[in-house]
């Protein structure tokens, strides 16, 4: 919600921004485009800005000059009559006017202010607000004004992850003998490997009953037989899912799809040359489209001093290892140094941090000293991202390891409802038990689960 301050103009700088601070207070600041200054607004200015506070910090929507108002009050002298002042006072000795008392001696509420107090006073007013008995303005709350929302950020849709069916893989399976169709499907779970070691395990259990053994190299010729014809299906089923969402697919799928068409196997197969040109071609136009999204969308996060959003943006190019615009990343470090200063606060500190130690401005950014009052979650997050942020880990006096491994981001934090009330009550969870293992028998013999 937007609340108005007033604001001092500490500088403005060449780039087209302002920075500023509250008058008379050292937080809270920030900075903001110069378009919305007066015009003839320098340096030390005090103006009258509408502020939003967010995860960035705070942020001015608007700006108007302060307008000094000048009241002309005439006031008139009360003289009065000269008299002498006689107090008069009123006794009732007639008990039925007086209020009823209940057991422990309290009188009516209404004659102490209470609820019928209240609402004789409501009673008493008249319609334009004015009290009836001594016609005296009522005092109202003010109004809250109108302001404009803060610039947000252009909002993509969200891709859309790749759900395949299995129509030519149900095709290909129904076509197969029984035995053969147990081999299949494993042979999909997990490949040659996973038959292998189906056939291994029921050998031992095999050699434990005293019975013959399974030759393991008769099943793995057979399964290398029909392996071709299940990969090329489940390529199908992956290629007709992906065309209904060509244009707003996960680029991480598509490009799955696309490495799994170099395939030995699918290459063999001239049939598939059309469509794997199509899914080349169609890689090459979405991974244009979003790494101009992601340009633009950086750029606005900048420009707007959304520092937490325009790292996690700068650290997710749609392309790895591409490198933020050369005119952005001064502008990046800067505004990433303004939240990192001995005035802000430790959960301030831990946010920013999170954001930076995965950006590829992490080395660059150094801030003059840490932050008044460090908290242990701050110390933490900076021991815990040491090795990403070592010249700030520095500052805090926390030794990298050369041989530390690199962090990883935080994921959101999430429970169980269910184990939450379990953990309450000192109950322990069920653990699920791992699925039976398929047994393989020889190619001659019918397929059945082991039990």
């Amino acid at each position: 919600m937007a609340r108005r301050i007033e604001i001092e103009v500490t500088s403005t700088r060449p780039d087209g921004t302002f920075t500023w601070r509250q008058a008379g207070a050292k937080a809270p600041k920030g900075s903001g485009p110069a378009g919305l200054l007066p015009d003839g607004s320098k340096t030390g200015d005090v103006l009258r800005a509408d502020i939003e506070v967010d995860m960035d910090g705070a942020v001015v929507i608007g700006i108007a000059p302060v307008v000094k108002r000048e009241r002309n009050v005439t006031l008139l002298a009360v003289t009065g009559s000269g008299a002498e002042f006689k107090p008069v006072t009123e006794i009732s000795t007639n008990k039925r006017n007086r209020p009823p008392r209940d057991k422990a001696g309290r009188g009516d509420k209404a004659g102490r202010g209470g609820k019928g107090g209240r609402g004789d006073r409501r009673e008493r007013r008249n319609g334009d607000g004015r009290d009836g008995a001594s016609g005296e303005v009522a005092a109202r709350a003010p109004r809250r004004e109108f302001t404009p929302p803060p610039p947000e950020l252009p909002k993509r849709p969200r891709a859309a992850r790749l759900r395949p069916g299995n129509v030519h893989r149900t095709a290909v399976l129904e076509a197969l003998k029984p035995a053969e169709r147990v081999l299949a499907e494993k042979a999909l779970e997990g490949g040659i490997g996973a038959v292998r070691k189906a056939v291994n395990d029921q050998n031992k259990q095999l050699k434990k009953d005293g019975k013959p053994e399974i030759n393991a190299n008769a099943l793995v010729d057979l399964v290398v037989e029909m392996l071709p014809r299940l990969r090329v299906a489940e390529w199908h089923d992956n290629v007709d899912a992906v065309e209904k969402i060509i244009d707003n697919v996960d680029l991480r799928d598509l490009r799955a799809i696309v490495a799994k068409s170099n395939d030995p196997t699918l290459l063999k197969d001239s049939s598939l040359n059309e469509k794997r040109d199509w899914l080349r071609a169609a890689l090459e136009r979405r991974q244009g489209e979003e790494m101009q999204h992601w340009s633009e969308d950086l750029r606005a996060a900048v420009d707007v001093g959304r520092v937490v959003a325009a790292l996690k943006l700068a650290a997710q190019p749609p392309k790895a290892g591409t490198l933020v615009p050369a005119d952005l990343r001064p502008r990046l470090v800067a505004l990433t140094l303004e939240q990192l200063t001995p005035l802000s606060t430790s959960e301030r500190w831990v946010i920013v941090l999170e954001a930076l130690a995965f950006a590829p401005i992490h080395n660059e950014v150094v801030p003059v000293a840490v932050p008044a009052k460090v908290s242990p979650e701050l110390t933490a997050t900076v021991t815990r991202l040491a090795p990403a942020i070592p010249r700030i880990a520095a500052l805090f006096g926390v030794v990298v390891d050369p041989k530390a491994r690199m962090p990883r981001p935080r994921r959101p934090e999430w429970r169980d409802k269910r184990g939450k009330k379990n953990e309450k009550k000192g109950a322990k969870l069920d653990t699920v038990a791992p699925p039976a293992a398929v047994a393989v028998v020889s190619a001659d013999a019918p397929v059945t689960a082991d039990n």
